[in-house]
């Protein structure tokens, strides 16, 4: 007996999942946050799929049309197939087992989620939109000054990093230049502007501040660097202002940094406050430093710079926030012999208009992803994210400090007293860790401790990738080892995990053991580094005292050592010998030992390198080990030559044997058998032809020997080889039947 059917009201009642959708429909952006929800999590669930099978993971060529591209009309779920093979065929580390996509939390939807409804307020009239855009900018700018702890500043939102600064500088040109929209690049004709930057700095921002603006690079005026060798020299500072004055030049902009990249140096802001103020210059300040206040602690407030950019985006792990630029407004001009004929009001107007879309955003609103992070998050929480970050670049300078590596910048910071102010807090903050491996007592090290420290950090990447440890070179100290956990790696690994545990502290406790774990590899690895760098001059010695082996200065090599292989009577031999001699050498070597590999010396020669050792590693047992080696690939070596010889000599014997024999054979059917004779005579004159006797060398005994023998041996058999069938298709002899039968 079947089941009864349901009555019509109950096959018309909504489902829990249709009412779900019904109350989105109502909502302005609910279908869109139940659209992007799905999308990202679709996105992950395929594109991180660990259980793809070999030809799926396989990168395909992309076709690429000759002619114009004419897409055809799909649907949104085709679209998204194409974007999850795109994602798979374009990621460069296919093999690995970590995904390409970290997992994303509530905080870092949320920000995805903005840019599509930033998008859909394109459908505003302008002037909503322009309002509703200056009412999130003006809350996310109050939370943000308040987080941070500014005062009298103004914001500006913005996605390139360089954006702010740009328009920083655009608005203090219109202001110090009251005619500079009028003449464009010829205001700057009689009085050229000054930008100071410290010679340490990244020489890349003053060279974008140029190309943007138009200016020249003789506006930048590089300041060098104080006598400790970190930051700005204040005093050298002072006397370029002075000689730029007296030229008739106008000190414009200092940018200072504080726990900038690479080696995390900061500038005495106090100083450079102090001078900019009194000589009416703009002080611009960024870097990693300025995310201190944030767990300070403290309800001290500071407005020092006249503008500053902060980047929250890496700092609390979190894609797609943009870069924030906060800015005072300047006064107004004071009238000059320049600015004749110039409204003062009208040159603060001009300056204001250099930073176009503050407020009126229209349907571009640049401050929404940050206002929605701050809302799903809350301070609290990101607070909390900077504080694991700073604590976790603590725990890798403790364990570089305990490896007895040689630190290069100063404490990260967030463990001041309370009764240090704010700016000099800020001032002598770091906020990542910078280190290398060198001697003691030497300034910059040897060129040798380059490769060493860019031997370390590639097996750092490589064995210990639980932080991120990038390879900087730098001019004053050579190769550098830096870590940065708010350069946005650690960060994303924070933010992926609160996302699962739900609390920044589980967090936060994550990450100092990945630190743990990571300073137990550094200390595996130093060990190595050290007895190589122990046993590099006693390998030096004992090559010395073996006369087969020479001593082979290798380029950009980090290992023991690099040998050729030269034995008695090779001295005058050929490069392609040598050569050939030491590759089968280090053929032979790798099948006992994967540390050996072949290099080419400054000469351009192959040669034998030692890879990295450890402190019991036998520096003479590896040498008779080569030079054992290379006897044996030498004695094979001259088998071979001589093997060479013998089959050179015997071809050009056998050669020398055809062409005689050739000759008398020519001259026996030139001369003999063209004889005009008759009957029997003939057959004794021109007997019957022969095939040529050919010639076989035999290896043994290194003799040429003709093939008589073989050929009579094959003549033999091709005629019994005739007669077997001739002997099977004669007929056999029968008995004839007699009359009785």
């Amino acid at each position: 007996m079947s089941d009864a059917p349901a009555s019509d009201a109950e096959s018309n009642k909504p489902s829990p999942r249709d009412e779900v959708h019904v109350d989105m429909d109502r909502r302005p952006f609910g279908g869109l946050e139940f659209q992007v929800s799905e999308v990202v999590g679709r996105l992950e669930a395929v594109v991180n799929a660990q259980d793809a099978t070999e030809e799926e993971k396989k990168c395909e060529s992309r076709k690429i049309s000759t002619g114009f591209f004419e897409p055809q009309e799909s649907s949104m779920d085709e679209i998204l197939k194409i974007l999850e093979e795109l994602v798979l065929k374009t990621d460069p580390n296919g093999d690995s087992v970590e995904p390409p996509l970290l997992p994303t939390d509530a905080v870092t939807r949320a920000a995805i989620l903005s840019h599509s409804i930033s998008a859909l307020f394109g459908r505003l009239e302008r002037t909503h939109a322009a309002r509703l855009g200056a009412t999130i900018a003006c809350e996310t700018t109050r939370w943000m000054a308040h987080m941070f702890r500014l005062t009298d500043y103004n914001a500006f939102y913005h996605q390139e990093h360089l954006e702010g600064l740009v328009r920083v500088t655009r608005m203090l040109l219109h202001h110090r230049y009251p005619r500079y929209l009028e003449d464009g690049a010829l205001a700057f004709t009689n009085r050229l502007p000054c930008i100071y930057s410290c010679v340490a700095s990244p020489l890349g921002v003053v060279q974008h501040l140029c190309r943007q603006l138009s200016l020249p690079l003789a506006c930048v005026r590089p300041v060098p660097v104080n006598a400790s060798g970190r930051g700005m020299d204040v005093e050298a500072l002072e006397r370029l202002c002075e000689e730029d004055v007296a030229a008739n030049r106008i000190p414009l902009l200092v940018l200072g940094e504080v726990g900038a990249p690479p080696l995390g140096w900061s500038s005495p802001l106090a100083s450079l406050g102090a001078i900019c103020k009194t000589r009416n210059i703009h002080l611009h300040v960024r870097g990693h430093a300025l995310a201190l206040p944030a767990v300070s602690g403290r309800d001290q407030t500071f407005s020092l710079p006249d503008s500053l950019t902060l980047t929250p985006g890496p700092w609390f792990g979190v894609p797609g926030l943009p870069t924030v630029t906060f800015y005072k407004i300047p006064e107004p001009i004071i009238a000059n012999d320049h600015s004749k004929g110039v409204n003062a009001a009208g040159s603060r107007e001009g300056a204001l208009a250099a930073l176009a879309g503050l407020a009126g955003g229209g349907a571009r609103l640049a401050a929404l992803p940050l206002w929605s992070c701050a809302r799903a998050a809350g301070a609290a929480r990101l607070a909390r994210r900077l504080a694991a970050a700073l604590r976790a670049a603590g725990a890798a300078r403790a364990a570089v400090a305990a490896a007895r590596l040689r630190l290069l910048s100063d404490p990260p910071g967030g463990d001041e007293p309370a009764n240090v102010d704010i700016v000099e807090a800020i001032s002598k903050a770091s906020a990542c860790v910078a280190f290398q491996f060198a001697p003691p007592g030497i300034e910059k090290p040897p060129p040798y401790y380059d490769k060493l420290n860019s031997w370390l950090g590639q097996v750092l990447q490589r064995e210990a990738d639980m932080i991120s440890i990038e390879v900087c070179e730098t001019e004053s100290y050579g190769v550098v080892l830096r870590y940065c956990p708010l350069e946005g790696v650690c960060g994303e690994e924070v933010a992926g995990v609160a996302g699962v545990a739900g609390e920044a502290e589980e967090a936060a406790g994550g990450e100092e053991e990945r630190v743990r774990a990571w300073a137990a590899e550094l200390a595996a690895q130093l060990l190595v580094l050290r007895a190589t760098v122990a046993l590099r001059d006693a390998f030096a010695d004992r090559v010395r005292q073996r006369p087969p082996l020479r001593l082979v200065h290798v380029p950009g090599w980090a290992g023991l050592g690099g040998v050729r292989y030269v034995p008695a009577g090779w001295e005058d031999a050929s490069a392609d010998e040598i050569n050939s001699l030491n590759r089968q050498l280090v053929d032979t070597l790798r099948a006992t030992d994967g540390a050996f590999s072949c290099g080419d010396g400054e000469d351009g020669l192959a040669c034998v390198r030692f890879g990295m050792v450890t402190a019991d590693t036998d520096v003479d047992e590896l040498l008779e080990l080569v030079e054992n080696a290379g006897k044996e690939v030498e004695e094979s070596s001259r088998a071979l030559t001589n093997m060479t010889e013998v089959l050179k000599k015997g071809i050009e014997e056998a050669q020398a044997d055809i062409e005689r024999e050739n000759a008398e054979r020519l001259w026996q059917e030139g001369v003999l058998r063209r004889v005009p004779v008759v009957g029997r005579v003939v057959q004794w004159w021109a007997p019957a032809a022969r095939p040529p006797r050919g010639r076989r060398l035999h290896l043994a005994l290194g003799t040429l020997q003709t093939t008589d023998d073989v050929y009579q041996f094959v003549q033999k058999k091709n005629t019994e080889e005739s007669e077997e069938p001739a002997r099977a298709h004669s007929p056999s002899r029968q008995p004839q039947p007699t009359e009785q039968q």
